[in-house]
């Protein structure tokens, strides 16, 4: 209803001020300026007449103009309004429009013929036509829309009615760089728009010599083809449609060729992707047509190129595996077809092809293994065999005969064993034991490999015993050696070379190895102990514990476990090891007591109690050492209270720092009452009260949740304390709403119980400090007495 009112006394206001306001004068006058070259000092307009004869400038109808020229027209609307003390003078230009049959290479550009600015001398005149006043209006904006050149109020001093007049003189159009530069851009746009319909003519025919099924050079073919659809993207962003409005005049159809050129470049592109996603197809199909036609060669570059397109494509792998096997490259042949069959996706028809295939190199396979079997080459006749079988083996659906193939394998495999024996004992013969020993392991590994046909010949194990023997023999005289010569370390490992031949071994033994190894191996074994000692007195127990260990397995190795000087410097040994052992226990549990009760007299009672734990733990795994812990366990007695102590204090910063309020308040108020209780003053800690440590923290919800525990017992004035303590640190108001309320409400019953007769706000302000974060507690305060008072009426 409000807003219906105003809005009457707003018309009601408008109508009044019209109904006070005459006009006095209004005269309308259509001019006409003739725009040509030499008007005025105009060098712009000069430039732009200059622009507009480059082109095939004619007029319609008319013989060839030597100069363009152009009108420019509008309506001049001037008036007069009495408002009473004032006069309102205005003066506009309205209908603006350029007359002109000169047009730009056909195109109408009259629109950018308009000047750019205006000036004019506006004059007030009385009824005696005596100038009262003069406006210089220069450098107005000209725009197509309308110009105001005047438009203001000058005071009316006149004491009677006067008839007053406005003249326009001197009005001067002005063209400027930026009205010349409008007119370049626009004369370049449609010189632009001839040449872009000139580029599209040609792509028009260009389009037709992009031939998607030139397979050979369709990359080719598609990157021409990207390079016009570049060109026509650019042509279009050009946007001459829009900007020249081609709907209304395009001379040269520039559109209408577009749209062409756009759809079949859409053909050729749906025509050219489709070659390109199907290149695998296009290549074999036409390396089908080179084989058929007999160019083998040929046709199988078109196999290849197909696969590097696609190299998954089965038909091109058959093809090519096709063209090896028929040139006689039967290990390419297998291998390309093996990958055909297990590998690769693969359809009916191709896989049907591709098990003839199969079948047939199988066979050549198996042939050749035969043949060369019956030349005496048994290697390659296994590798030819080896490769029947494995595509027995993979390839499902393959048919094969199995009991031709064993038995090629069999008379092969049987040469090759023979072969090999032989050639063993011939190199045992020359005494060139590691090459007999290579040829036996050899035959030993082709009677594992074909075990059905070789499961029961000797020879290869013979041959391999009669090396190893050989072998066992010259260590035993080359051990034989050293142990004369008294190099005992040498002489050991010879003997123990021999030994393990002999544990390996099934030929009889030498009976005077034992013997042998016993007299070398006491000297290493009594030189390994002292150096074991040595380790031990110089605290390097690792050593010395690796040594007696190996000492032990050499005693039982070698037969000395009874020996008693062998026995005599193992037990020193041993018994070094155990005193440097507890003498590096007792060192160690010194130096943790030191620490802790260094760290003690600096009161980190904490880490203190750790070293004090440590040495204990240290005299509890070395029990036998008989340390004496009582130091460490007194000690740790002793700092008991301060560890307690400094243990809950870190456990109040950590629920602190874990957001757990409640229970760091709990542990708190624990550790004061143990403090206190324990005298941990003694130990030279100092302790602060809960308020305190709140008031210090920079977690300042925990400092809330300390002002809501002492406002539960009834601290109020240490809860406000501490309130605007954390409120002065920027902790959000609204969420101390809660607290202040209960403070508030708290203290208002206390007071009414002691029947305070002050002021209820003067008590609320006391209690707020007049500290406007704390006007809830104020506001709950005054409420919770007001609300008492009115129980007790």
């Amino acid at each position: 209803m409000r807003r219906v009112v105003l809005f009457a006394l707003l018309l009601l206001a408008a109508i009044t001020v019209q109904a006070q306001t005459k006009l006095i004068f209004e005269e309308t006058t259509p001019e006409a300026y003739l725009m040509k070259q030499g008007s005025g000092n105009q060098a712009y307009l000069n430039e732009i007449i200059n622009l507009l004869s480059q082109a095939d400038v004619s007029k319609r109808g008319a013989r060839p103009a030597r100069k363009p020229e152009f009108v420019v027209r509008m309506e001049q609307q001037a008036r007069i309004a009495d408002a009473g003390d004032k006069l309102q003078l205005r003066v506009q230009l309205a209908k603006i429009n350029v007359n002109t049959d000169v047009t730009y290479k056909g195109f109408d550009v009259g629109d950018i013929l308009f000047p750019d600015r205006v000036h004019a001398k506006v004059k007030l005149l009385d009824a005696a036509k005596k100038e009262l006043k003069v406006y210089n209006v220069t450098d107005v904006a000209f725009k197509k829309e309308g110009v105001t050149l005047l438009d203001t109020s000058i005071p009316d001093t006149a004491k009677i009615p006067q008839k007053y007049s406005l003249v326009v003189d001197a009005k001067e159009l002005i063209y400027t760089a930026g009205s010349v530069a409008k007119a370049r851009r626009h004369f370049d746009l449609i010189r632009d728009y001839y040449a872009a319909e000139a580029t599209i003519v040609q792509a028009l025919q260009d389009v037709n010599r992009i031939r998607p099924d030139d397979v050979d050079r369709i990359s080719l073919q598609e990157r021409n083809l990207r390079q016009m659809e570049d060109m026509y993207a650019r042509i279009q962003n050009e946007d001459f449609k829009t900007k020249l409005n081609l709907r209304q005049y395009d001379p040269v159809q520039l559109s209408t060729k577009m749209a062409d050129l756009k759809r079949q470049l859409q053909e050729r592109r749906r025509a050219v992707d489709y070659a390109l996603s199907t290149m695998d197809l296009q290549f074999f199909n036409k390396g089908m047509s080179l084989a058929t036609a007999g160019n083998a060669t040929a046709a199988q570059s078109y196999f290849v190129k197909s696969l590097e397109v696609n190299p998954a494509f089965a038909p091109s792998h058959l093809q090519l595996a096709r063209l090896d096997f028929v040139n006689g490259y039967i290990h390419e042949a297998t291998t390309r077809t093996l990958a055909l069959l297990t590998r690769l996706r693969i359809d009916p028809e191709t896989r049907g092809q591709a098990l003839v295939l199969a079948h047939d190199i199988y066979a050549t396979h198996l042939s050749r293994g035969n043949n060369l079997t019956n030349r005496g080459d048994y290697e390659t006749a296994l590798q030819a065999f080896s490769t029947a079988r494995e595509l027995c083996h993979n390839v499902a659906g393959l048919q094969c005969n199995m009991p031709v193939l064993r038995d090629g394998e069999g008379r092969a495999a049987a040469g090759m064993f023979q072969r090999v024996v032989e050639e063993g004992k011939r190199e045992l013969s020359r005494n060139n034991l590691a090459k007999a020993d290579e040829l036996a392991g050899e035959a030993l590994n082709l009677q594992r490999q074909y075990n059905h046909w070789l499961r029961s010949a000797p020879e290869a194990t013979d041959l391999q015993n009669q090396v190893k023997y050989t072998y066992y023999l010259q260590y035993i005289d080359k051990g034989k050696s050293y142990l004369s010569a008294k190099n005992y370390k040498a002489a050991l490992d010879q003997f123990d070379n021999a030994l393990d031949l002999q544990e390996a071994y099934t030929f009889r033994g030498v009976n005077e190895l034992p013997d042998l190894a016993q007299r070398a191996a006491k000297p290493v074994l009594l030189g390994e102990l002292k150096q074991g000692y040595e380790q031990a007195m110089a605290n390097r127990l690792a050593d010395a514990r690796t040594v007696a260990s190996n000492a032990m397995a050499m005693q039982s190795r070698y037969g000395l476990n009874q020996d008693a000087e062998v026995l005599r410097n193992y037990n020193l040994l041993r018994d070094r090891i155990f005193t440097q052992e507890c003498q590096n226990a007792q060192t160690a549990y010194d130096t943790q007591i030191q620490k802790a009760q260094e760290l003690a007299r600096n009161k980190q009672f904490l880490v203190a109690d750790k070293a004090y734990a440590e040495a204990q733990k240290i005299a509890d795994q070395n029990n036998v050492c008989q340390i004496a812990d009582f130091t460490a366990r007194d000690g740790r007695e002793a700092i008991l209270p301060g560890v307690r102590y400094q243990q809950m204090m870190e456990d109040v910063n950590r629920f602190v720092a874990s957001n757990r309020y409640t229970e760091a308040i709990q542990t708190y108020n624990q550790a004061e009452k143990l403090y206190l209780a324990e005298k941990v003053n003694r130990f030279g800690l100092t302790h602060v009260s809960l308020y305190n440590y709140a008031r210090q923290t920079t977690k300042l919800p925990f400092a809330a949740e300390v002002v809501q525990h002492f406002t539960t017992l009834g601290e109020e004035e240490i809860a406000i304390n501490l309130l605007t303590i954390i409120l002065d640190k920027n902790y959000k108001n609204r969420k101390t709403k809660k607290v202040q309320q209960q403070i508030g409400r708290q203290l208002a019953h206390q007071d009414a119980q002691l029947g305070l007769q002050e002021d209820i706000k003067v008590l609320s302000a006391k209690y707020s400090n007049n500290n406007r974060d704390l006007k809830k507690l104020k506001k709950a305060y005054e409420k919770g007495r007001k609300k008492i008072a009115k129980t007790k009426k």
